[in-house]
């Protein structure tokens, strides 16, 4: 277990709001001597030097989740959420000064409030006499939110899994756009294997303004798959006994091999729920043709807008974002995940 320095951990936070005050304007008037975070003797002083930060991920300078482990608890940070549903397998707790001082000097979450606000805390506190250390509630709000959530026996390999959990609750940024519906549905999600889903970047697709980018990151969860039906009739034929993206990996380190992407996607939909694929075309505002065949119909549809949406030929210029409903698209989209991932590994 690593061990974190209390002094320079609290150098580290005083540090950066000293930076933040000079940067904008307001140069501190004394040289501060030592100063700190108060941290309660017992378990949030030990946590403040045993905590081991073993993960963590940014989406933005004051938007960020982290995990620490401690005596074999996984402690789930998050900064500048509010998270207004309760993450499934974790437990609130409260917000000692050890822990945010491990969080700040850890994470540098940039203040989120004025230079001069932070220069009335740690300047004015600093010069009166008897200086005991500056409680956690007076540096905490110069900050994004903090919360801590605790859970026993949590894997690493699940960290991420826990990440967009964490972030599928926030109340504020990830439900600019997207309804209660969609929500639920994306949440069906963590359900799946962390090994198999890009979680860090769904993670980053909530907070995206465009609503295209929860979209092309469900996309990119069947890319994962479109090597699927080709090694494992490889595997079939060579009589293998390998996992099918253990193969697909080896395939494209020694020959580049590289599945074509229309069909492959036309090859997965073959395993989606009828019904998930004419919600998809429907949230698109188009319907099938009479005697169009089902998946080809909405391959050609999802292929084209997946295009549409990462390319910049003329020939997509004629696409209309609002003409998409996106809550609808993006939860036909995840369902389609859920239920290919279910029928592969059933097989």
């Amino acid at each position: 277990m690593a061990t974190r320095n209390k002094i320079e951990a609290n150098k580290s936070v005083f540090a950066g709001l000293d930076r933040f005050c000079t940067v904008n304007g307001e140069v501190l008037s004394i040289g501060a001597g030592a100063r700190w975070i108060v941290s309660e003797k017992g378990s949030d002083v030990h946590r403040l030097v045993k905590a081991d930060l073993t993960s963590f991920l940014s989406m933005g300078p004051s938007l960020k989740v982290a995990r620490f482990d401690v005596d074999g608890v996984g402690l789930f940070c998050s900064l500048g959420l509010e998270l207004s549903d309760e993450i499934p397998g974790l437990h609130e707790e409260v917000v000692g000064g050890g822990m945010l001082t491990a969080v700040l000097s850890e994470l540098s979450p940039t203040p989120i409030v004025s230079a001069l606000e932070v220069r009335n805390i740690i300047e004015t506190d600093s010069l009166t006499l008897g200086y005991k250390g500056h409680e956690a509630y007076e540096i905490a709000p110069l900050f994004p939110l903090v919360k801590i959530f605790s859970g026993a026996d949590i894997s690493q390999d699940e960290t991420s899994r826990i990440f967009f959990l964490i972030c599928l609750a926030d109340s504020i940024r990830s439900g600019t756009w997207m309804d209660r519906g969609l929500k639920n549905n994306l949440q069906l999600i963590a359900e799946l294997s962390p090994i198999a889903i890009p979680y860090r970047i769904l993670c980053r697709s909530l907070f995206d303004t465009d609503p295209s980018a929860v979209f092309l990151a469900l996309y990119r969860c069947l890319e994962a798959l479109y090597a699927y039906s080709h090694t494992t009739d490889l595997i079939l034929k060579l009589k293998m006994d390998h996992e099918w993206d253990y193969v697909a990996r080896i395939l494209e380190e020694t020959l580049a091999w590289r599945p074509r992407e229309e069909p492959s996607l036309g090859a997965l939909l073959q395993n989606a729920v009828s019904s998930d694929l004419k919600a998809m075309i429907e949230a698109l505002g188009e319907s099938l043709p009479p005697g169009a065949d089902l998946v080809n119909f909405a391959t050609k549809k999802m292929y084209n807008l997946r295009n549409s949406l990462v390319h910049y030929r003329a020939f997509h210029h004629s696409f209309d974002p609002e003409s998409v409903d996106w809550n609808r698209l993006c939860e036909a989209t995840a369902l389609m995940v859920l239920h290919i991932y279910a029928s592969i590994v059933s097989k």
